[in-house]
């Protein structure tokens, strides 16, 4: 069994909703569950970001799934596109989503499917320019690139970043997602303007001033990053297996 991962890369305009990811470094997408056929594609992902970037969001998707002229990844013309969110609050949602395409080379899980038949699993996550695909098969993907590759509509390009054992069967399966700059940046601020100190020297709304950010944005970025601290201390300390993404600097990248 060999996890083949590779990133699709999309230049602005090219696509409305991945749009919306590059203009918004703190917007986050991954896969909680994906299936495919050779007919449609359909699964559950949890996106994560600033109350009014998620809002945009929910306006995208309802013109893209309703949008008669969509198209797949390859070019192919979606003909049946539903979506439901499952849960919503002001930081995440919950979408489920059904895709099937007509005639015409196809996207990548409809790709993957056609090829591996049953038992091909699927992983995705989203964040800035990059759409990134993790396929865990028992296969050959010399036919699944290719497909992918030369089909590719314009305005996106393909990397492949690892073809290998998979980290989920080392003996150190645990894997995590690193903070974002931004997040990072939130980190900092509240640690040099005191925002930790017993008394509290600083107040969100005084950093998020400092530093020329909405306090919404500093609120939602801080959140995030203590979250990611938590996540830490809870794996290393308390031996609690997270369900998180594959830190990018862990990749083996192909050259």
């Amino acid at each position: 069994m060999r996890e083949f991962v590779f990133t699709i890369e999309y230049e602005t305009g090219a696509d409305e909703v991945m749009d919306l990811f590059i203009d918004h470094g703190d917007l986050y997408a991954r896969s909680m569950e994906i299936n495919a056929t050779s007919e449609a594609v359909w699964g559950i992902d949890k996106v994560v970001g600033p109350t009014t970037v998620l809002n945009d969001l929910d306006d995208r998707l309802e013109r893209v799934a309703s949008d008669p002229n969509t198209t797949g990844m390859c070019g192919a013309p979606v003909t049946e596109y539903e979506y439901t969110i499952l849960s919503s609050n002001a930081e995440s949602r919950k979408i489920y989503s059904l895709r099937q395409e007509g005639a015409a080379p196809r996207s990548i899980p409809l790709v993957a499917a056609n090829h591996v038949g049953e038992g091909l699993i699927m992983r995705s996550e989203r964040r800035g320019d990059q759409f990134r695909w993790r396929l865990l098969l028992d296969e050959p993907v010399t036919a699944i690139h290719e497909d992918i590759r030369t089909n590719l509509r314009e305005g996106l390009s393909l990397t492949v970043e690892r073809l290998g054992t998979p980290p989920c069967l080392l003996e150190d399966g645990r894997v995590q997602q690193t903070l974002t700059p931004e997040q990072k940046a939130a980190l900092e601020a509240a640690i040099e303007h005191g925002y930790y100190e017993e008394p509290r020297q600083q107040s969100v709304t005084e950093i998020a001033a400092a530093v020329d950010v909405s306090r919404s944005t500093f609120q939602y970025r801080l959140n995030r990053a203590e979250a990611w601290l938590a996540q830490q201390f809870a794996a290393d300390s308390l031996d609690v297996d997270l369900d998180v993404d594959l830190d990018p600097e862990d990749i083996e990248f192909i050259q």
